[in-house]
């Protein structure tokens, strides 16, 4: 097991390569890592000059957006990973992207990735980031497809799901009757409102407060009846 190329740097040792199709952006992380007083930066407009470049003068410390064409950094990322790819496979990598959908952030952190920034980037964000990995000490291992990847996160992000499924299992879609009004009431009880019952709200018993289960006393299995308290002015 080997930790990253990065660990135990300071801030100031980081030659950082940045990969982002978008000029603006690139000038935008150049500027806030020299203030850092990163030792390096080196910009590329593709994943593909970055990488031309990278196997012949390799940084140690590797940015880049997701969304480019047409190697995307998701491919950047799986192809230095490669085992053949050394040193490049021990880089750390840190993903910018305004596209930071649950699904995206669980796919980039299996395949390797240390950390994931959604833009609009602040530099304080950046900045605790950098610092975060540069004490990170997770190894990264070899996984089953030949590739490199962060020891357990692939069990956490697996633990996380099946909370989030469960979570997902015990919540009911709770279906409200329509209240009684007095046109649906027969003439012979017009006079009587207290017999026209309340709104009747059917809520699924995992929801209760508690976990309790209610539904024996409403006669219907795995459901609470919840009748307000009616007013005694109405009487």
């Amino acid at each position: 097991m080997t930790r990253h190329y990065a660990y135990g740097l300071d801030i100031g040792d980081l030659d950082v390569v940045v990969v982002d199709d978008s000029k603006p952006m690139q000038a935008i992380l150049r500027s806030t890592l020299l203030s850092f007083r990163v030792r390096r930066v080196r910009t590329f407009d593709t994943a593909e000059a970055a990488l031309e470049v990278m196997r012949l003068d390799p940084p140690n410390f590797i940015i880049t957006d997701w969304r480019m064409k047409p190697m995307s950094g998701v491919a950047l990322l799986r192809a230095i990973r490669q085992r053949k790819m050394a040193p490049l496979c021990f880089l750390p990598v840190m993903f910018c992207t305004a596209h930071g959908t649950r699904t995206l952030i669980d796919r980039i952190l299996r395949d390797g990735a240390q950390h994931v920034l959604t833009k609009p980037l602040s530099p304080s964000a950046l900045y605790d980031r950098l610092m975060w990995t540069l004490r990170d000490a997770r190894p990264l291992v070899m996984g089953e497809d030949g590739r490199y990847v962060i020891d357990g996160v692939a069990d956490s992000l697996d633990a996380k799901a099946r909370k989030w499924q469960q979570i997902g299992n015990g919540r009911n879609v709770v279906t409200v009757k329509p209240a009684v009004t007095r046109r649906d009431v027969p003439q012979s009880l017009a006079g009587k409102p207290e017999t026209a019952h309340p709104p009747v709200h059917e809520v699924a018993a995992g929801d209760m407060a508690g976990g309790q289960k209610t539904g024996q006393k409403s006669g219907r299995a795995g459901f609470a009846t919840v009748r307000p308290k009616r007013d005694k002015n109405a009487a």
